[in-house]
């Protein structure tokens, strides 16, 4: 039995050292670098939330009501060209509602409420906008807000973590050949930042990789290329600023640390 403890001890103890280590630096000489890509995108889908919340001392008036509501939301975003598979409505919750009354120094029923709510998903602004354009909001009838997404937000990301890799490579190799060193082999590699126990501390990462369209040889393609932020676009004279509706870019990054080891 205490074999067996001690045993076990040992390998708990091991495996604390392995999980601390697992990150560190090696002692050989050795450079470190990291490589960061970054995209920005247009977001080419728009999700809305739509949310019942009805109150009433009679549970099946607020219920009727929430029902009412609902069927008139879903007949306005059919119309506005959603398809059925990208609506998603709730459960229907009910439950007493109170309210805290200052006067009365207590909380006080308020009824029945009863919610319910709606996400759907548009794939062009238009839509969007053709649907808010006939949706009449109110106390019971609320749109919590619009979130943005990227179709091909996946196929994005594996670009900037080829980036991020390609990246580490390139400045690895110059700053090895540029101090007459060659590099000897990769020791790590990580999306984690690896121990700075010599204090050093991440810089900036100038480049950027905007997600641009185009449509050079007949075909809608989508690529990374380089470009370089250096201060804030102005409008041309006699443009018309976009309307605050637009959605905008869409920031995405990837970071990937490298070590590698080096020799004469």
């Amino acid at each position: 039995m205490n074999v067996r403890v001690a045993l076990g001890t040992v390998l708990l103890a091991f495996a604390g050292v392995a999980n601390a280590q697992m990150n560190a630096l090696p002692q050989a000489r050795h450079i470190l670098v990291y490589g960061q890509a970054q995209a920005r995108a247009i977001p080419d889908r728009f999700k809305i939330e739509v949310s019942f919340d009805v109150v009433d001392p009679k549970a099946d008036v607020a219920r009727g009501k929430v029902e009412a509501m609902m069927q008139d939301t879903l007949a306005k975003l059919r119309a506005a060209g959603v398809p059925d598979g990208e609506i998603v409505a709730t459960s229907l919750q009910i439950e007493p509602r109170q309210e805290y009354s200052q006067e009365l120094k207590k909380q006080v029923y308020k009824g029945i409420a009863v919610e319910r709510s709606i996400t759907a998903r548009f794939s062009d602004q238009t839509k969007l906008k053709q649907f808010l354009s006939v949706l009449e909001t109110s106390e019971e009838l609320q749109v919590s807000g619009v979130t943005t997404t990227l179709s091909t937000e996946a196929d994005l990301k594996r670009q900037l973590r080829a980036k991020a890799i390609e990246s580490t490579k390139e400045k690895a190799g110059v700053i090895a050949k540029s101090y007459g060193a060659r590099l000897a082999g990769l020791y790590s590699v990580s999306d984690t930042a690896p121990q700075f126990e010599y204090g050093i501390q991440e810089g900036e990462w100038p480049v950027l990789y905007e997600w641009r369209h185009s449509e050079g040889d007949g075909r809608d393609r989508m690529s990374l290329d380089t470009v370089t932020v250096t201060g804030t676009a102005l409008l041309a004279p006699g443009t018309v600023a976009p309307e605050s509706f637009e959605s905008g870019y869409v920031t995405f990054n990837d970071t990937i640390y490298a070590v590698f080891l080096i020799g004469d």
